[in-house]
């Protein structure tokens, strides 16, 4: 396994010196290894040219397929851990930051206190790449907004989510019942750019009425975000639950869309289809539903008040 880890290190550097600084061992050890892996094998793994050391396609061939062995180690170890009554074990998590707050940090601290021996690796990403971390096996679960529509996920659970205006109580539109595209081109805007999928969103449901967004501080920050809305310099387009603990603490209001700006998607939680989730995952994703479908009974008290 170890040697296995070396040439992986090795094809990345392109360089036995650099190799072996990385890992920690000298370059005659590293090179031990590899001679060691190169006579299983009855094979030359490595070559020289003028840019440095790179694989031969034998060794093309044994990286490809470490990596796949590492991560089938992985998943034994979380399978062992399972037998240990979730004593121990490691749950990766990729997420989008605006369910951090409101949705990862409550499941967490709870999970915590339950089964203080698991450990949580949480990533923040976009919405692809937490597509591309499930599917590449770097991670149990991804929860996210404008998810990727891949055959290779699997929804483990969805809640519909409705965008508003986020705004300071201070802010001049923050009276109004509805926001319309109309009153938005008087105010200052903050929301990020066309790489996301939101952005899009928002663009294709203004350009039926010839108009195009000009926002004054365009991000997709979202801590950077809330401060400018904190300071009543910007609206935000944002789901309510995102800003939940703001707006309970009379920091922040949401104001609902007028219909012709919303904007249809989800947030889901999601795994690899052809990836079992370990009991730590399981757990994990279970917790995460529940405070998912919390926040949807919200949202329909909301939305019913509102209407009242």
């Amino acid at each position: 396994m170890r040697a296995f880890d070396y040439l992986r290190v090795i094809a990345e550097i392109g360089s036995l010196r650099g190799a072996a600084q990385k890992i920690g061992i000298t370059a005659t050890a590293l090179s031990r290894q590899i001679e060691h892996l190169e006579y299983y094998f009855r094979v030359k793994l490595l070559e020289r040219d003028q840019r440095g050391i790179r694989l031969t396609p034998a060794g093309n061939i044994v990286v490809e397929t470490a990596e796949k062995v590492l991560h089938e180690l992985d998943n034994t170890q979380k399978r062992v851990d399972d037998l240990k009554g979730l004593r121990s074990g490691l749950v990766n998590i990729r997420v989008s930051s605006s369910t951090l707050t409101t949705m990862m940090a409550p499941a967490l601290l709870s999970l915590n206190d339950e089964y203080p021996g698991l450990r949580f690796l949480v990533e923040v990403s976009s919405a692809p790449l937490v597509g591309e971390a499930l599917v590449a096996g770097k991670a149990d679960l991804g929860l996210t907004i404008f998810a990727p529509d891949l055959s290779e996920l699997t929804l483990c659970k969805r809640l519909p989510v409705v965008h508003s205006a986020i705004m300071a109580p201070s802010h001049p539109l923050s009276k109004n019942t509805m926001i319309s595209l109309h009153d938005l081109t008087h105010h200052t805007l903050s929301i990020p750019d066309s790489a996301y999928f939101v952005r899009r969103a928002f663009d294709r449901a203004v350009k039926s009425n010839g108009i195009s967004l000009d926002p004054v501080f365009i991000t997709g920050a979202f801590e950077l975000q809330i401060e400018l809305a904190l300071c009543g310099r910007a609206i935000l387009f944002l789901p309510e639950f995102s800003c939940h603990n703001y707006i309970m603490n009379g920091q922040l209001c949401a104001v609902p869309l007028t219909h012709d700006l919303q904007v249809p998607t989800s947030l889901d939680l999601l795994k690899a289809s052809h990836k079992s989730l370990s009991t730590a995952a399981r757990i994990v994703s279970t917790r995460i539903g529940e405070i998912m479908t919390r926040m949807g009974n919200n949202q329909i008290v909301s939305t019913r008040a509102l209407s009242l």
